[in-house]
Order: structure tokens, then sequence, then C-alpha cells
């Protein structure tokens, strides 16, 4: 608003300019005597402007405070300069975001709560950071009035090898040829031997499947009293979770393995619960990638081995509500965040930007699902995107694992990974092969030109001989890092050479590599730390 020399307001116009009323006239100034000098008025929101000015200042060293705080603990560590790479790459990725929601006129909540989402995921990821140093604490704390001393994994050396280490990885991109690995005949052979102590008798074998059996008897136990119906148990603190949107997702994905492990009691409990309390068409929004695996997945597992057509029906009824999500984009490309609840209308959809193991994991569920309904809509629903993907960028193994599906293109700062993010699509691809009777063979195309690629880029050995497989960020930053989502690979790898995907001096090159990456998995776990749970309590 406008302010005139008396302090009166101005009025605001239709077309939003102010109209400031005429200067009061002079007769209602203060007299003027002789020889006195008038001294100008500081304008009144002049010290407004100084105030707004010093808050400004003061905010923009909280955020700053708040942001070194609650920096992930291995940010804090990094380069500097990376990190702010980093961040650069993480707001394009966000701001592309927000320009699909406005381009995008496929669905008017997408512009409606794009800004809400992004808030609402950097809130929860704060939360997340302060619960895990919060953790670790707790974790510090115990161990030091326990007099358990916590070791780095990072900081215990590897096992001596039979062949001289290699050098650090290097953060460009690389070749097999540049790796200092055992290659004779074109096969990387396996360096590691195995414990000879270790009983692979058949009474050794049956030890080790009791143990095996008792540990899932022990955590289903613990999830039946703590979270009976919600999607995962929380061991620490004892309650359930509905992380997955509310689907008993846990019920749901374990009654193929209760049933091959013989726990027929607690298998008809679960077996109760999905017939009365499955729901797919649930107000709540879910990932329909890990409705897929989990609950889709679960129900034809079940109908397999029991041939109970109860699960084979609600799986079914779940992928009916699914299918309409796969039809709001011109690539097939279905959106991970939605809503099934089933009222006639479309899905309600959340956000444009999809991961390659969201969209790239429904091939085997799908056309299974088409196998024993007869329903060919469900397989040709998930294979319009592998065959979209082929056509697309053909001969290119390795995929970002983030991309727009309205656009049909990936994002600028490019992530390559065989973890988190893009795991099962290359997994599903080898897969697809085998279902279609290995008779399709784009998959198995699609499989060796990305197993290559992932050789050729990816992979590298450790200082003291272990092999692992890293990861490629912002396009070009070879990061040598071994997830924990990555050990699939090792099964993989041996499921294509065992049936032919690959075959010569390349599936002895495989199962070579197979092997090790499993010893590397394997030292992962044997080297990391263990806490009592019964500690934590």
């Amino acid at each position: 608003m406008g302010i005139d020399g008396a302090g009166q307001s101005g009025r605001f116009t239709r077309g939003g300019s102010s109209q400031l009323p005429r200067r009061t006239s002079s007769s209602h100034l203060p007299p003027r005597y002789p020889g006195q000098t008038r001294h100008k008025r500081q304008p009144e929101h002049q010290g407004k402007l100084v105030l707004l000015f010093f808050i400004l200042i003061i905010g923009s060293c909280t955020i700053i405070i708040q942001h070194r705080l609650f920096l992930p603990i291995d940010s804090k560590t990094s380069d500097p300069h990376l990190h702010r790479k980093h961040l650069r790459a993480e707001q394009q990725d966000l701001q592309e975001q927000f320009t699909s929601h406005k381009l995008s006129a496929l669905d008017s909540s997408y512009t409606q709560s794009a800004i809400h989402n992004a808030t609402a995921k950097l809130q929860a990821t704060v939360k997340d950071i302060k619960r895990q140093q919060g953790k670790e604490q707790q974790i510090s704390q115990i161990a030091a009035n326990n007099d358990i001393q916590l070791v780095d994994a990072s900081s215990v050396p590897d096992p001596p090898v039979t062949q001289n280490p290699t050098q650090a990885p290097s953060p460009n991109l690389f070749s097999l040829d540049q790796l200092n690995i055992n290659n004779s005949a074109g096969a990387f052979h396996f360096q590691h031997k195995l414990d000879p102590t270790e009983d692979f008798s058949a009474t050794g074998l049956d030890k080790k499947r009791r143990l095996v059996k008792e540990a899932a008897a022990h955590s289903w136990k613990a999830y039946e009293e703590h979270a009976w119906g919600m999607d995962e148990l929380q061991p620490i603190t004892q309650d359930g979770k509905e992380s997955l949107g509310g689907i008993g997702a846990t019920i749901v994905d374990s009654p193929d393995t209760l049933w091959l492990m013989g726990l027929k009691d607690d298998f008809s409990r679960a077996r109760e619960w999905v017939s009365t309390s499955l729901k797919c068409n649930s107000s709540r929004r879910i990932s329909l990638f890990e409705t897929n695996i989990r609950v889709v997945g679960g129900l034809i597992g079940a109908f397999e081995l029991t041939e109970d057509h109860m699960f084979l029906d609600k799986a079914v009824e779940c992928v009916n509500l699914m299918l309409p999500v796969f039809q709001t984009s011109w690539t097939g490309i279905p959106n991970n965040q939605v809503t099934l609840k089933s009222t006639g209308k479309k899905p309600r959809l959340h956000g444009s930007l999809v991961s390659l193991a969201e969209y790239g994991s429904f091939g085997v569920e799908f056309y299974a699902l088409s196998q024993r309904t007869g329903n060919a809509s469900y397989a040709e629903a998930a294979e319009t995107i592998y065959r979209w993907l082929n056509e697309r960028f053909p001969g290119q193994g390795l995929l970002p694992t983030r991309l727009n599906r309205n656009r049909g293109t990936f994002t600028n700062m490019k992530t390559y990974t065989m973890g988190a993010m893009a795991d099962s699509y290359y997994e599903y691809l080898l897969k697809m092969w085998l279902l279609k009777g290995q008779k399709d063979d784009m998959y198995r195309s699609m499989w060796e030109s990305s197993m290559d690629e992932m050789m050729t880029k990816l992979m590298n050995v450790s200082v003291g001989g272990l092999l692992y497989i890293g990861l490629i960020q912002q396009n070009t930053m070879f990061m040598p890092r071994l997830e924990h989502l990555t050990c699939y690979l090792p099964g993989n790898l041996a499921l294509g050479v065992v049936y032919g995907a690959v075959n010569g001096s390349k599936a002895d090159h495989y199962m070579a590599v197979a092997k090790n990456l499993t010893y590397s998995c394997w030292q992962m776990y044997e080297r990391m730390p263990v806490v009592q749970l019964d500690m934590l309590a």
C-alpha cells in the first residue's frame, strides 16, 4: 500500500496498481517560522526495511547452520565441492520435476500436489537423518555401557589373497583390461577359497536348514505379536509400520515361504488374513512397484505351491486395479505413487519421475498372471515397457535410474547402478527370457548387454583384492561402493550361465565374477559389528 505524507493509506485499484491520494495541503503542515529549517521526515517504512534486512541475514545463517548440522554422516567427510555439485544435481532434478508437473495435463492433481509432496519429502528426510543420528547415539551408548568396541567395517583390513592387489579405483570410467586380475584364457578365476572345515555333508546341510527355519519362525512370531496386519515389523521399537500404504505386505509376501518351510499353522493364519482383510482398493497412497513385487508376486507364489485359487483371485483383483495406471502415458510407463481406490474414476497419480526398478519390474508377475488366467492384457502392459526401452535406447545396456515417464527422457544428472532404484530391472530381463521358454531373444540380449557394460564400467577390485560393483553418479563420477541390494547379482549371473544365456569363455568369466562377488557380499556382513537386539529394547 502507498503511504501519503500524512500517513493515510492509499487504495489498490482493480488492476493491481496502487492509486495514491494527493498530498495534504501545506496548511496542514507544521508552521514554518522565519529562520527555521524543516527537517526531512524519515519514511515510516525505512525502519521496516532495515528490520527485514536483518531478519533475512539471521534466517540465512540459521539455514546454513541447520544444513551443516543435519547433513548425512558420510556427507560431512566428503569433498565440499562434490557435495555442492550433488546438491545442484538434486535441485536440477527437483526443478525438472516441478516443470513436468506444470506441463502435464494428464491429471490436475499433479500441479496441485507437486510442491506439497516435495516439501513433505524434504521434511521426512530431515526426520530420518535425526532418527538415524539418535539410533547411532543409542547404539554407541549401549556399547559403552556393556564394554563393547564398535569397529568401522571400512577400517578392517582385507584378507590376504594369492595375487597382487590392484590400485584403488579411479574416479573415471575404466575397462577390465586396466584391472590387475587373473584373466588367463579369458576367464576371471575365483581367487578366494572356502573354509575347508565347513560341513557340507547331508548332516551338515540338515543342520543349516534347521537353523534357517528357526530364524524364520522366530521372525514370524515377532511379527504376529507386535505388527500383525501391518506392512513391516520394527524390531527395535517392537511395533509395526505402514511403510507401503497399509497393504499387509509382510503377511501377503510370506505364505509361500511358510508353506515351503512346513510352518503350516502359521501359513493358515496368514491365509485367513489374506482372504478376509487384503484390500488393494485402499484410499491410501501406495507404491505400485512394492505392491506388485510383494503382494502380486506373493499371491502368485502361494497359488503356485498350494493351487488354492483364493490367492489367484486376489492377485487378479489387485492387478485389475493397477492396469489403468499403465494407460496414463504414451510411453506405457506407469506412475509409481498412486491411489487405487475403486470409485469408477482413474486412479490418483502422484508425480511423473519414476526409477528404473519401479517401472521395470512388472514383467515376471504380470506375465505369470497371464499364463495362469489366459488374460493377455497383463503381459501386454508389462512387455510394452521393455519393448519401448529396447526401441528407444537400442543396444544400450546400462540405463540411468530416473526417467520422466511423460516426456520419455532421463533426468539430466544421471546415475548408473546395479543396486537401489535399478536392481530388479536387470534381474527381470533374464527371468523374462526364461519365463517365455528362452524364445524371446530381446530379453536375453538386453540382459547380456547390461551385464557386459556392468563389468566394463562398474566392476572393480579393492586394494585388498575384493571384487565389487560400484556405481556412477553425476553422469561420469565413479563411486567405489558396494551396496547390499547389489548382492542379487551373483545368483543372477550364475542363473544365466546355467541356462545358457551366455556360453564359452564368457560363461566362465560370468561364473567367476559371480563367485568372487558372492565372497565380497559375505565379507560385507562378516566384518560388520554386531550389537545384540535385546540391548536396544
